[in-house]
């Protein structure tokens, strides 16, 4: 049985030999998603898209539309923005939203590369998953995401993880029965450098 640094390089591999691949990585808050697509980057000479410039404004959040699994994710425009113009061979200009201040910010285009890294929870959306080429899936232990939450969240932001995030997640990764059999399953990631997928 093959273990995870094992799996990770002939994953890398593959990536390698695709042309233009879309890779995606998902899982629950807290489990390194970010930083693991931080070190494919670097290793990879990749370009990352962050799903969280992605979630609805709050003109969009009613309780209908969080009641959808993947409800909180503006899936179509992540679609229509990067997804779609990266698998025609398009230039890819990514408009971030500022929850903060409620609004998009101005379009900059993604640098010029040969791999797309879409990262955070929601990129296993259906529509997504189809034109992903592979997709990795962080199954980080519930301690150590908690640690990782109390570590960088002020105490109000912890308790929305509590009372709205991870809820939403979990609905999100039940209905859509993630991971599923097509995802590169990597356990408690935990070296915060690109040595570890050498």
């Amino acid at each position: 049985m093959q273990n995870d640094r094992e799996i990770l390089r002939d994953a890398l591999r593959k990536i390698r030999w695709l042309k233009r691949p879309l890779v995606t990585v998902d899982g629950p808050c807290a489990s390194g998603k970010t930083t693991f697509a931080s070190c494919l980057a670097g290793i990879l000479d990749a370009a990352v898209v962050h799903t969280d410039d992605y979630v609805v404004p709050h003109s969009m959040k009613t309780n209908e539309r969080l009641a959808l699994p993947g409800g909180n994710c503006d899936a179509e425009r992540l679609m229509r923005e990067v997804v779609t113009p990266w698998r025609g061979g398009l230039p890819v200009l990514v408009s971030r939203y500022d929850c903060h201040a409620d609004r998009l910010l101005p379009p900059e285009a993604l640098p010029d590369c040969g791999v797309l890294v879409l990262e955070g929870s929601y990129c296993n959306l259906p529509a997504i998953r189809e034109a992903a080429d592979v997709r990795f899936f962080l199954d980080t232990a519930p301690e150590i995401r908690e640690s990782r939450l109390r570590d960088r969240e002020s105490p109000e932001s912890l308790q929305m993880f509590y009372e709205r995030w991870i809820p939403l997640e979990d609905t999100y990764f039940s209905a859509f029965g993630l991971p599923d059999d097509g995802c590169i399953v990597l356990q408690d990631l935990l070296p915060p450098d690109a040595g570890f997928m050498l």
